[in-house]
């Protein structure tokens, strides 16, 4: 169109330069006629009789004169003024002047954008610079996501200024997200600004789950700071499972802990929502059974049942589950050694548990003995009567090996006495009649001398005691 527009000027113009060129010489001829002439006024009206072709050229003259202005004034409302869109504008009580078209034309700025969202934002009951949405698109802010965020902002009663989102966007803010999140935080009562919530997002927060978790966290009574949530989020932390968890531990009224225990819980890579349920919900663990010897020898084996929770400040560095178990194990068997007898611990068997419990055994430990309850007792064996039982077979062994000691010795006696004469063969035959006597009687009774039962190896050994006289002796 520009193109054509100048092709016509330059046609335009040559037909005035030809123009010009002839009245020059028509002007040369008139003045060298009034020359001879008398009257200045008679001259110029006979020159006009005598040169009736200047009249014609100066009716042509202004023709083209008329038709560049013409031609000037389609130009401009055609090339330079989008008379439709700026008539749609009026229509829509957006004024824009046409001085501010033409240097949107001559700067490259999209009319028909600008022109667009002018409308749009007043029909949103909004209301915009033309000007400052031009500067800020040659800034480089896109205008089409600003305005629709401020439409956006303005339906919520929000009241943010062009400038301010256009600051946003040009710092590599996601100003819809921040919008997003500040009608939701808006909705909820929570006093927070767009600054704050561009510069979490500049931080690298997701700022709508921060405010979720904030919404979340406040609707249950328990109202946690965004400073500590955003901390735990760039942290790594996981918010809802985390504020799912604090919430709970706090309705249940576990007593000593904060939002920052919970937090580290979820940071030390364990399911925090678990871990806090085990602190809400006592677990019952039973023992093997423990053995224990009372005073008086007897053997108690005891069963027990032990209900813990999960201590939330200890859950991260406390000593384990199977190491509270232990404890309470070794309890039970020191309170059954100090009971007096095995019947103390039969009649009163709560009263070992109750010792076992309020020892303190969970002490920095990441679980809490609630309650220590005995399930089973059995009565083993007197371990002390076995342990007499042993000591006396091996007092009774050690006396029988001297008994052997002493009858070898009265055997090399005896034989010592027939040697020297000082014992007779009728001696030897009546000592040996007097034993084999006795030796009759006590096996009638079965009892020897120390009350034991005789058997008939010992008869034989008996015998074989006394000795025997070889027939040298015997002469």
């Amino acid at each position: 169109m520009t193109k054509i527009f100048y092709t016509i000027c330059l046609l335009l113009a040559l037909v005035f330069v030809q123009a010009c060129t002839a009245n020059v010489e028509d002007d040369n001829d008139l003045y060298q006629n009034l020359e001879t002439s008398e009257l200045v006024s008679d001259s110029v009206s006979d020159t006009a009789e005598m040169n009736p072709e200047g009249s014609v050229w100066d009716t042509i003259l202004v023709v083209l004169i008329a038709l560049m202005i013409a031609a000037s004034i389609v130009y401009f409302f055609i090339a330079l003024v989008p008379l439709k869109l700026w008539f749609q504008a009026r229509l829509s009580k957006v004024r824009v002047s046409w001085f501010l078209l033409i240097k949107m034309k001559w700067q490259n700025i999209p009319q028909s954008k600008i022109l667009y969202l002018l409308v749009k934002a007043q029909n949103a009951h909004l209301s915009l610079d033309p000007k400052q949405l031009c500067d800020h698109y040659l800034a480089g802010v896109d205008i089409n996501v600003v305005v629709d965020t401020l439409i956006r902002a303005g339906n919520a009663k929000l009241k943010i200024s062009v400038e301010e989102m256009a600051q946003q966007y040009l710092a590599k803010v996601d100003v819809t997200a921040i919008i997003h999140a500040l009608i939701m935080a808006k909705n909820a009562k929570i006093n927070v600004d767009v600054t704050e919530l561009a510069a979490y997002y500049l931080a690298g927060v997701n700022v709508i789950d921060l405010i979720k978790a904030k919404i979340v966290a406040d609707n249950s009574g328990f109202s946690i700071s965004l400073n500590d949530l955003k901390e735990h989020y760039l942290a790594g932390g996981n918010l809802e499972k985390t504020i799912e968890a604090y919430i709970s531990a706090k309705k249940a009224s576990l007593p000593d802990f904060e939002f920052k225990d919970i937090a580290a819980i979820d940071l030390s890579n364990l399911d925090v929502v678990e871990s806090v349920k085990s602190a809400i919900t006592p677990r019952v663990v039973e023992t093997d059974g423990v053995r224990g010897v009372a005073r008086d020898g007897v053997e108690i084996t005891m069963k027990v049942k032990v209900t813990i929770r999960s201590h939330i400040k200890n859950i991260i560095g406390g000593v384990s589950e199977e190491t509270v178990l232990a404890r309470v194990n070794e309890g039970l068997a020191t309170q059954i050694g100090l009971a007096k007898s095995h019947n103390e611990i039969l009649q009163n068997p709560y009263l070992v548990a109750d010792k076992v419990e309020n020892a303190n055994l969970h002490a920095s430990s990441a679980y809490e003995i609630l309650s220590v309850d005995v399930s089973d007792i059995k009565v083993g064996s007197d371990v002390g009567a076995g342990l007499k039982s042993v000591r006396a077979k091996a007092m009774a062994e050690e006396a029988r090996a001297e008994l052997i000691l002493a009858e070898e010795k009265v055997q090399k006696a005896m034989a010592s006495a027939f040697l020297d004469g000082n014992l007779s063969v009728k001696d030897y035959t009546d000592l040996k009649n007097k034993q084999a006597d006795t030796l009759m009687r006590q096996s009638f009774a079965k009892l020897d001398d120390s009350g034991n039962q005789i058997t008939k190896e010992d008869i034989m050994e008996s015998e074989d005691a006394i000795p025997t006289l070889n027939d040298d002796e015997k002469k």
